[in-house]
Formats: structure tokens, C-alpha cells, sequence
């Protein structure tokens, strides 16, 4: 019993983190404001977010500042000063900088190249006594229900736990950088990219052919074993999809991610990087 209310009383915090951050990307926040805002210990609140999600609260604050700033980018309405500034940045060139490190590129350059921003969504709890993190994707969820009958791609980066073990985790935030990029490059105007998991994406094609999803992954498949700079390392980056059917009836919303987390074990379980269910 004192084990669940201690779980219970864990979420309420991390839930009511998570939710203060999106309210205050713009203003100025740290761990030890973000903390007291928690009624929580600093030291506290590190560990919760820790254990909960492996990133210390300043990281996280970080990048969905960044990812908020992404789509700002894409918009077109701020300069990038200003979005700079929004963001509490005290220069374009220390934005730069941070934004560099978490995309490869330049501002300027993601401005004129790339359309989606979301590399780092929200996390959210599950509803439970459990300690379970979640990306929160339900824009993915509104999306699916209007395509029922067409096919959808979920995606995951083959050995990632590996490169995070020998390389650290710096070197994995650039392989799944690379990984959201590859994936970007061969969509249509009409299609849709999110993270869902981990090392996990998914793709809405609209496409109702079997054989036009097919296509368009293996022209994302077609750079598989091609390497990524990190640090010292030139680390290979491979992708594995599944490609499934939207039911005409949507499931539920943990049902609707699980049929694109079944079609990339079923790829997994073939040893092949394509497979369709």
C-alpha cells in the first residue's frame, strides 16, 4: 500500500512537471524553479525525471524548447532572433549552437529544408501506478482515424540500445536526428512523420496501395548501412519498417499504436528490414 501511494504520488508530480513545462517553453525556467513550482526538491525532482524518462530536467526542458522553436522555424512568422529570444536564448548564435547539437543543421538551413518538428514530443504518464513514460502522439491518433483503409509505416532504428550503450546517449540523439531526417527526405507534401517511441517513428502515407507503401520504404531503407558522424565515431544507422493497413473501425488509441509496433516486430522477426502485415 505505501508502495502504490508513494507510486501515485511520483506521477502526480512528474505529470504536473511535464505540464508546467509546456506552459512556460517560453518564459524563463529552470530545474530548481520547475522543482519548486512541484513543491518537490530539487534532488528529488531529478531523480523522478531520471528514472522516469533518463533525461535530467534541464535536458528535456531543452528539447522541447527546441522542438517548440523548430515549429516556429517552419512557419516562417518570427525571424530567427526572435524566436531565439522566445525561447531563452540570450543570442541567435547561442541558439544556434544548441540547435545545432540537437538537429545537425543550422536554423537557417532547418528553415528552408524541413517540414516536420516534433523529434522530442511530450511526454505524458500512463494512467496508472506504473512508472511508464509515453510520447504523447494523440495528433497521430486524429490523423489515423481519417485515413481508415490506407497504409501507415512504423519505423525503428535497428540496434539502437547498442549505439546508447557504446557510443552514449549523445551519440544516440544524432542517430535519431539522422534517422528523423532520412525518413523526412522521401515523403510527399501530403504525408505525416511522428516519434512514437524510443527509437520509434511512424509515417501516414494516405497511400491505399500496398505496393506504393512498400516503394516509399524502401526509398527510405535505400541508405541503410550508411554511417553517422558523432564525436569521433562514424556510427552505421539502419531502419527496419512494417508497413500495416488502417482498420476501417479505428481502434482505441493504444490499439491503433500497437498494430504499428506488430508490424515492425513482425519485420524483426522475419531478420528483414521491410515487411507488411
Amino acid at each position: 500500500m505505501q508502495l502504490e501511494v508513494a507510486t501515485l504520488r511520483n506521477m502526480t508530480i512528474i505529470t504536473a512537471a511535464l505540464e508546467i513545462v509546456e506552459q512556460r517553453l517560453n518564459e524563463p525556467m529552470n530545474a530548481a524553479d520547475l522543482a519548486q513550482a512541484c513543491f518537490v526538491s530539487y534532488s528529488g525532482l531529478q531523480k523522478l525525471f531520471s528514472y522516469a524518462f533518463g533525461y535530467s530536467v534541464s535536458e528535456y526542458i531543452t528539447k522541447r524548447r527546441l522542438c517548440r522553436a523548430s515549429k516556429d522555424l517552419i512557419s516562417g512568422e518570427k525571424s530567427i532572433t526572435d524566436i531565439a529570444l522566445d525561447y531563452q536564448y540570450n543570442s541567435p548564435e547561442a541558439f544556434s549552437r544548441a540547435f545545432r547539437r540537437l538537429w545537425g543543421i543550422s536554423p537557417g538551413e532547418f528553415r528552408k529544408t524541413r517540414r516536420f518538428a516534433e523529434l522530442y514530443p511530450k511526454f505524458k504518464m500512463e494512467g496508472d501506478l506504473k512508472m511508464r513514460k509515453q510520447l504523447d502522439v494523440s495528433a497521430l491518433y486524429d490523423e489515423l482515424k481519417k485515413l481508415s483503409g490506407t497504409y501507415a509505416l512504423g519505423i525503428d532504428v535497428i540496434h539502437f540500445m547498442d549505439v546508447n550503450k557504446k557510443y552514449g546517449y549523445a551519440a544516440g540523439d544524432t542517430v535519431l536526428a539522422e534517422a528523423f531526417a532520412r525518413i523526412e527526405k522521401e515523403l510527399d507534401e501530403n504525408m505525416l512523420l511522428f516519434r512514437t517511441g524510443g527509437d520509434e517513428f511512424a509515417v501516414v502515407t494516405t497511400y491505399k496501395s500496398a505496393t506504393k507503401a512498400e516503394s516509399l520504404a524502401k526509398k527510405i531503407t535505400a541508405q541503410n548501412g550508411r554511417t553517422v558522424k558523432s564525436a569521433n565515431h562514424e556510427i552505421p544507422l539502419s531502419l527496419r519498417i512494417g508497413i500495416s493497413q488502417i482498420p476501417e473501425k479505428m481502434p482505441s488509441y493504444q490499439k491503433a499504436l500497437q498494430i504499428l509496433s506488430d508490424s515492425v516486430d513482425l519485420a524483426r522477426k522475419k531478420g528483414d528490414s521491410i515487411a507488411i502485415s
